[in-house]
């Protein structure tokens, strides 16, 4: 079976971290015999403009085409227009850059089944090629996209079409199921199902065997996660702050990752007078990032916009208490009381309060980090892409297209 997958994200020379867990899902996939080929799909600039602009940067130097052990990896460009404005362009911009690349390459080599990894621009491209490719796509969803997308005119009818048109839709957490069910009610059952992201147990226990830990010093907590909003940080600021007002005795917070709220939660960890004991260690290689992880005692991300949340899985598989929200991806993967804590949303009273019982309550604290090492077992690539295949065979052996 050859299998073309299409994403938006997957590590690259520039961003080796980004997408990773594309990349671990296709190396699974392989290991499970499926041929796989990957294409990745990024905005196209004038070279000198995107060299000029941060968040572009790095797309000025991506090659064409990476020959790696497992499989190829090759990236096609499409004209990007911000915000969602004309979608459809954007859109059609990648169907056609997809079709170029493809068809070059694999004109007398057909694919079994296109899977599609995220729904912007790639996931609403896909029922533009598959006519030419003649064969059928499934759609992993992995977020809850911006209403931009999907309320405007054309990109309702974009995403409306895209569900209509696949041949299987999954999400990765129940809160997509929520968010599928409300957008489109209409959309067959069988059509979607839930599918759990995995956690890499071999590189962790890697990581565990060499990073030194301090077994006489708690009170260290971490939060993996870019910088934005949604991903609740401040509310672990304001929850900490409080602690230290009322002589809680925790130590450190680190944070890794970068985004645009980083400036502000600085000044609001001088606000709170905890600066001193606020680390933000930007962006990381996954490696490292999982060393800060054992390094602490706690991970704390209560984040309100989470679909699944490798990053919960993998700090369990570490060892660690969890604290997540209720009602995200992360109530898929986290028993409360048994192997992390789950919290209200937005809540920093009942996020304050876990964090407190964690604190000082080691014993606890360890006894849940034990349990949740035991509960990331159940969370495989290999049982992913387990899963994948027979849908995969399922899909091969009941879609018919009836194209010419």
């Amino acid at each position: 079976m050859h299998i073309l997958v299409l994403t938006p994200v997957f590590p690259n020379p520039s961003s080796p971290s980004e997408g990773l867990f594309n990349e671990q899902h296709a190396r699974a996939l392989n290991a499970a015999g499926v041929k796989v080929t990957i294409l990745v799909c990024k905005p196209w600039l004038p070279g000198k403009l995107a060299k000029s602009w941060p968040r572009y940067h790095s797309l000025a130097y991506l090659p064409l085409k990476e020959e790696r052990e497992e499989f190829p990896v090759l990236y096609a460009r499409y004209l990007h227009i911000p915000r969602y404005q004309w979608a459809n362009l954007t859109v059609a911009s990648c169907a056609s850059a997809i079709l170029k690349r493809v068809q070059r390459l694999y004109s007398f080599e057909p694919f079994d089944l296109i899977h599609v990894h995220s729904t912007w621009p790639v996931g609403l491209a896909a029922p533009m090629i598959t006519p030419a490719l003649r064969c059928p796509f499934v759609l992993t969803m992995h977020i809850q996209d911006d209403p931009r997308l999907y309320s405007s005119q054309s990109g309702g009818k974009l995403y409306r079409r895209m569900l209509e048109r696949a041949s299987a839709v999954v999400g990765v957490g129940h809160p997509l199921e929520s968010f599928i069910q409300e957008f489109m009610p209409d959309l067959p059952e069988k059509q979607f199902r839930i599918i759990p992201n995995g956690v890499d147990l071999k590189t962790i226990h890697g990581v565990l065997e060499c990073t030194p830990r301090n077994r006489n010093d708690w009170g260290h907590i971490v939060s993996i996660g870019n910088p934005w909003p949604c991903k609740g940080l401040d509310l672990n600021l304001r929850a900490l702050g409080k602690m230290s007002g009322d002589r809680i005795p925790w130590k450190s917070f680190t944070i890794v990752g970068e985004g645009p709220e980083q400036p502000r939660l600085k000044r609001l960890a001088q606000e709170l007078g905890i600066a001193d004991r606020v680390h933000f260690k930007g962006r990381m290689s996954h490696r490292d990032a999982l060393q800060e992880i054992v390094k602490a005692d706690i991970f704390s991300l209560p984040s309100w916009q989470e679909a699944f949340g490798v990053v919960y899985l993998e700090a369990m598989a570490c060892g660690k208490p969890v604290l997540g929200c209720w009602g995200q991806g992360a109530e898929d993967i986290i028993r409360n009381e048994e192997d992390g804590l789950l919290v209200k949303p937005r809540d920093v009273e009942d996020l304050g309060a876990a964090l407190r019982r964690l604190v000082e309550n080691a014993e606890f604290a360890r006894q849940l980090g034990r349990s949740g090492q035991s509960r990331a077992q159940e969370f495989t690539w290999e049982q992913n892409a387990a899963q994948y295949l027979e849908l995969y065979r399922e899909v091969c052996s009941t879609v018919k297209l009836g194209y010419p």
